[in-house]
């Protein structure tokens, strides 16, 4: 099947979904959805008990980890159960938690909720933060004592559903552009329309609420309320992500998103009132396996900011009511949108939710952009973004933007490039002397190859993880750095497995994890996120990875000219040729 997002082999098997089968056709996680009653009691085997008790049972040190059907109810608290890895990615025994909260449009936190945020590392975590791809924040090496006392921390302080749905088989954090009211021409509001969106497609059951804001000994009797009016008592198939771009920024790549925004403008300048609709995207896919494959949103059309909301809800609820329940790895709405057709979808959005859908051709879609350094914003503030490599906030680093934000009052925005911007600057001297005075870098010492750089955690924390990811590509930019090549302003993102959460297949150079010390290497995508990358190297080891770069990135160099964007050259070269310039040749 050929798409203008991608290509993609549906398998030859019936759907399976709600309109077409029973509960009892489908996965084991749809029967443990039904069966939590709104995700508040574990159905394990003949026994029956509340979520709330094994929590219990952690905090007091009474059980190691979760158990196999709370672990995937955790997901939707925002907590995934891991093992620790060694080396080839064996299982050490060490049972730790990963908690990731819910940021809409990655802030602004406020000083007090940067505060929250960053004592909670020191108290509950491993003393770092963790800044995602998708504007959100991570604690990991978090142990079963500490991850009620955690979570409870976080929605005293931070927000009160503060890791709600930050996980799990629900809309997931929804992305906007930093460049939302930093950047013209015109202001379209983004962040507004995500907020509202998070809101809307918040879960209602009572059960985050009764688990963790509340110690009082009659929680665990019964839920007060299991009620979703948008999910059901399945919730959706699987994860829904949602986005919004800015006339002038796509650092969040929208099309990627299962759901995605563009602001249109009028008059040369977008005001909001208009937004381009993309739906469809996702990028993770299984190794050999031609029935999944990263995919770009299709556009459907324009819709009024009015029914911006309205149209996500909708999209959602066919989702939940049309997607595959058997199979997980179909069970994406990229998926489920190519097997009715964007036609149909449309007729739907019109005619059963009567949207507002307009037929019209795309705007097209921005170059991303980093924001480190200085940003003037529309308020007459300044903005200070601040390279964080991997998205690590490692203890200096860390400390030094709690110092600065303390110290000036500040609000925090997250970037989709695992970056962070200090925003409502009032006097830009006196922020640097801060930052200077905790060694925090500048943000043009550091060089742009490692700038445009992004990894995912993988190993030893990822249980998908094949191979490392944030661990090692820092150790690649040393040696590409110490061999001249610093200065090429080319996107690298690299994942240790094919779900890639770093968002490899869209960048211009992309790298994913293949078996215990082998990787894909993808060339050409965009910076715009309008273009998948394709394969240069279908196998090569770990080893052999510098060298590939370094090569790769002399050829950019030398022969691509000068004001055409990497990527795009990278595309219109003949993969053969590449390697035979590069000097590596493919594994198989």
């Amino acid at each position: 099947m050929s798409d203008p997002g991608g290509d993609w082999t549906p398998p030859d098997k019936p759907v399976i979904n709600l309109e077409s089968a029973r509960l009892e056709e489908m996965s084991k996680n749809e029967r443990i959805k039904v069966e939590s009653q709104g995700l508040f009691f574990v159905h394990d085997g003949a026994s029956k008990h509340t979520f709330a008790e094994e929590i219990d049972q952690l905090t007091r040190g009474e059980r190691e980890t979760l158990g196999s059907v709370s672990k995937e109810l955790s997901k939707f608290f925002g907590i995934y159960k891991q093992q620790e890895r060694g080396e080839r990615g064996r299982k050490t025994g060490d049972q730790i938690f990963m908690t990731r909260i819910k940021c809409p449009a990655g802030g602004e936190l406020t000083a007090k909720q940067w505060a929250a945020i960053d004592e909670a590392c020191d108290l509950f975590g491993d003393g770092t933060l963790r800044l995602t791809s998708r504007q959100s924040i991570q604690y990991h090496h978090v142990y079963g004592p500490k991850l009620a006392p955690l979570v409870r921390h976080l929605s005293r302080h931070y927000r009160r559903d503060a890791t709600l749905s930050a996980c799990g088989d629900v809309n997931r954090n929804v992305m906007t552009s930093p460049a939302d009211g930093l950047l013209g021409p015109g202001d379209a509001r983004g962040r507004e329309l995500a907020y509202e969106i998070a809101q809307e497609l918040a879960p209602r059951s009572s059960a985050y609420f009764q688990v963790w804001s509340t110690d009082d000994e009659g929680r665990t009797i019964a839920p007060i309320h299991v009620d979703e009016p948008i999910y059901g008592p399945q919730y959706l198939p699987r994860k829904f992500k949602v986005g919004i771009t800015h006339v002038a920024d796509n650092s969040i790549d929208v099309r990627t998103n299962d759901v995605g925004f563009a602001p249109v403008p009028r008059d040369g300048a977008a005001d909001g009132a208009l937004w381009d609709l993309w739906s469809g995207g996702g990028l993770g896919q299984t190794h050999n396996n031609p029935t999944t494959a990263p995919l770009l949103g299709v556009y459907l059309g324009r819709v009024p900011r009015e029914q911006v909301v309205a149209v996500t809800r909708a999209i959602a609820i066919l989702q939940k009511e049309k997607g595959e329940r058997r199979d997980r790895r179909q069970s994406r709405w990229k998926y489920t949108i190519r097997r009715i057709g964007t036609p149909e979808v449309k007729r739907l959005l019109r005619e059963r939710f009567e949207i507002s859908l307009e037929d019209a051709e795309p705007q097209p879609l921005a170059a991303g952009r980093l924001f480190l350094g200085w940003s003037d914003a529309l308020d007459g503030s300044s903005c200070y973004g601040i390279p964080v490599e991997a998205g690590r906030l490692r203890t200096e680093l860390r400390k030094g933007i709690r110092a600065a934000v303390d110290a000036l009052d500040l609000r925090v925005r997250l970037t989709g490039h695992q970056d962070l911007l200090l925003c409502g600057v009032r006097d830009r001297d006196e922020l640097l002397r801060v930052l200077d005075a905790h060694g925090v870098p500048r943000a043009d010492a550091v060089s742009p190859l490692r700038s445009h750089s992004m990894a995912c955690p993988a190993k030893p924390t990822c249980g998908l993880a094949m191979t490392d990811a944030e661990t090692i590509l820092p150790r690649w930019m040393d040696e590409l750095e110490a061999a001249g090549l610093g200065d090429v302003p080319v996107e690298i993102r690299m994942t240790g497995c094919p779900n890639h959460c770093a968002r490899p297949p869209s960048a211009e150079i992309g790298i994913f994890g293949y078996g215990k010390n082998d990787h894909v290497v993808l060339v050409g995508g965009s910076k715009r996120g309008d273009r998948l990358a394709r394969t240069l190297y279908t196998r090569l080891s770990g080893e052999r990875m510098v060298d590939a770069l370094r090569g790769l990135l002399r050829t950019l160099k030398e022969r691509a000219p000068a004001g055409v964007e990497p990527g795009d050259w990278l595309w219109e070269q003949d993969p053969a040729q590449l390697r035979a310039w590069v000097g590596v040749e493919d594994a198989v």
